[in-house]
């Protein structure tokens, strides 16, 4: 049983992870989702989530502004794509479109890919995609849209704890079923019960939406059509989707990270001194090293979300819940297992 009022996934993950390891871990204020208060003997240490207590209010500040993490990296030689900072569309905001062809237009400082529009290639899709970012931050980011495949590389205490590829949800055709029953079951399938409660993976795939509709038509096929077997049908289109509606698969590549893009990225997250990090890279294939003709940095996160590497799609579940309460506590660990020795 989880304390009352602890829904969240991560919580969740955190407190089951540590009565395992023998660390009391309980909310700070009873059914307050905040901070979770970890005990090892007499030594207490309070966490808000994958946030931890040796975060520099700082690096805290600077991971919500985009400008000032960019900045700070292209200073250290690392690859990050071109960027801007406006206030509202003009003429600036045209030359930068038409000097890139294709871009990402997002707030400055929101998180969570709120107001975030991919692939922007026309005025007129630059215009809308302003009005979206600027429905969710003062300012705005214009920044060189990168082809290749999305990474998310978690950094804890200055280590690669794991590396996940993801790509938006698609179905796989089995050569009998409908495109709507294999959507049924894809929803039916990543429903899953896990030790710390239901764990939903694609909340936003709805086989009536319009938005999956158009993304249908546009290739030309129907809810009931059936596909061939092992013919993949995306279910959303970057170019028509906001970044923060795209249900992802996240598979876990960890041990194909070529160690010069580890230790760039670990490089990153000690720039902006952030302890435990999500570092989002784009690249053609996270086994080469990244340049800026080929990729780059397009965030860094101080609260970087656990769960996907814990309950991938493809690939080996990483234990880093424990990576992260060990470093959150190895001292204290270390002297009571000495003692009990």
């Amino acid at each position: 049983m989880f304390p009352k009022g602890i829904h969240n996934l991560q919580n969740r993950l955190i407190i089951s992870k540590a009565r395992e390891m023998g660390i009391t871990c309980e909310p700070l204020l009873e059914g307050c989702e905040d901070f979770l208060k970890l005990s090892v003997g007499d030594k207490q240490i309070i966490i808000n989530k994958t946030r931890s207590h040796r975060l520099p209010l700082i690096a805290g500040l600077l991971a919500k502004n985009k400008q000032a993490c960019n900045k700070l990296l292209h200073e250290q030689g690392m690859p990050v794509p071109s960027f801007i900072v406006i206030p509202e569309m003009g003429s600036e905001a045209a030359d930068f479109l038409k000097r890139h062809g294709s871009i990402v237009v997002k707030p400055l400082d929101a998180s969570s890919s709120m107001g975030v529009t991919l692939d922007v290639r026309t005025e007129d899709e630059l215009e809308a995609a302003i009005r979206l970012a600027s429905a969710h931050g003062s300012s705005i980011m214009l920044q060189q849209y990168v082809t290749g495949i999305d990474y998310r590389v978690l950094i804890i205490n200055g280590e690669v704890a794991a590396v996940n590829e993801y790509r938006p949800v698609y179905v796989e055709g089995n050569g009998t079923s409908t495109i709507r029953a294999l959507i049924k079951q894809l929803n039916q399938d990543r429903i899953e019960m896990t030790h710390i409660g239901e764990y939903e993976a694609f909340p936003e795939v709805n086989a009536e939406a319009e938005r999956l509709l158009e993304v249908l038509r546009a290739e030309g096929i129907t809810l009931d059509e059936v596909p061939a077997a092992g013919k993949e049908i995306e279910l959303y289109d970057l170019r028509n989707s906001a970044a923060g509606k795209i249900s992802e698969f996240y598979k876990d590549c960890t041990e194909i990270i070529h160690p010069e893009n580890a230790r760039m990225i670990i490089q990153a997250a000690k720039t902006l001194q952030i302890d435990v990090a999500g570092v989002d890279v784009r690249c053609r294939d996270i086994r080469t090293p990244i340049s800026r003709d080929q990729g780059g940095i397009l965030e860094v996160n101080a609260l970087p979300d656990l769960t996907h590497h814990v309950f991938p799609h493809g690939g080996t579940t990483r234990d880093v819940v424990r990576l992260y309460l060990e470093y959150l506590c190895q001292q204290q660990l270390e002297y009571k297992t000495y003692n009990n020795g």
